[in-house]
């Protein structure tokens, strides 16, 4: 387990994973509808359990373009341009087939990648994000008190 101490209120958190929130993600599932049953689009991740919040800004909106799409059985994704991310393709899981995780999406773009299947779009759409990070049961996108 991660924890960072909060100097402000004395309190130790666990960060599962940062990330670029993205703030209307039913109008991004219209956008892009989802190839399978299980539905996320809710964020695009940073880092997975770093150690620290060095280089967030809890909180920061932005706009984040999106600029292709992969999909397969068992995955289906959007690539976007998420500066920060760690990931070697930052994506936007939008949905998996059952009995599989989200984080399948770095294989489908490694996979695709090699494959040359990846959809470039010629016109990127844009979204608006929040940066933050979730603990594994709330995101916390707001500078707490």
């Amino acid at each position: 387990m991660i924890e960072q101490s909060n100097l402000e209120n004395k309190e130790k958190i666990f960060i599962m994973y940062t990330a670029e929130f993205v703030k209307d993600v039913q109008n991004l599932l219209k956008k892009f509808p989802p190839k399978h049953k299980k539905v996320f689009g809710h964020h695009s991740t940073i880092a997975f359990k770093p150690d620290n919040l060095d280089g967030i800004e809890i909180g920061k909106e932005t706009i984040m373009k999106i600029i292709g799409r992969a999909y397969d059985e068992k995955g289906d994704a959007l690539l976007v341009e998420n500066l920060k991310s760690k990931n070697e393709y930052s994506h936007i899981t939008l949905s998996c087939s059952e009995g599989i995780p989200a984080v399948y999406s770095n294989e489908l773009f490694k996979k695709a990648a090699l494959a040359n299947t990846i959809e470039y779009f010629s016109n990127p759409e844009e979204i608006e994000v929040i940066e933050g990070y979730s603990d594994g049961k709330k995101d916390i996108i707001k500078k707490e008190k």
